[in-house]
């Protein structure tokens, strides 16, 4: 039972931490944007299994321009593309969390990392930030979600919790959870 509640709160820690996705590997435009510009879109579909948990147990909230909504019942996180600079994907807004045990976290500024082929973020724990980007998720081969791959218009990817983010939620051996679907549509000029 222990590992269970484990499981899915590393899961919805996973998938608070990051929701974003791979974006297209071709871009070799940089264009830098204002607050409130943005080029684009990454939008996650949730495991349906972790969302119970993130709104009643860790209560979630979007930092904006970060949103969650739930399309036909649902769940989904979306964020505005900032800025594309070769192949790193900027992103604006964030999460906000109470982890269980209390305490805060809060997620902002992702970036989809192409290079590397992880999404980190700027993470601070309990009022005190932590040094660097932190890698959150690992981005593979996106899975099924109520039986199917979600539908997307732009470039997908399965969002995996990290092993260094499984730690420090206190569940190392969930390294690689799947956490849900990412899809990052930017805008095409």
């Amino acid at each position: 039972m222990r590992n269970r509640r484990l499981f899915t709160v590393a899961g919805c820690a996973g998938a608070l931490a990051i929701t974003v996705a791979l974006a297209p590997g071709a871009s070799a435009d940089t264009r830098n944007h204002e607050a409130g510009d943005q080029e684009g879109r990454t939008t996650v579909v949730l495991n349906p299994k972790l969302v119970p948990v993130l709104t009643e147990t860790l209560k979630v909230q979007t930092i904006r321009p970060g949103r969650l909504t739930a399309p036909g019942g649902v769940a989904q996180l979306s964020f505005p593309i900032t800025e594309v600079e070769g192949k790193v994907i900027e992103h604006a807004g964030g999460l906000s969390f109470t982890p269980v045990g209390g305490g805060s976290l809060r997620i902002t500024s992702f970036d989809v990392n192409l290079r590397t082929g992880f999404l980190n973020a700027k993470t601070v724990l309990d009022g005190k930030r932590l040094p660097g980007r932190v890698d959150i998720f690992a981005l593979g081969a996106p899975k099924p979600i109520n039986g199917a791959v979600p539908k997307c218009d732009g470039t997908q990817a399965g969002l995996t919790l990290t092993a260094g983010a499984a730690k420090a939620l206190g569940a190392p051996s969930f390294a690689g959870a799947f956490v849900g679907d990412a899809c990052v549509v930017p805008d095409e000029d």
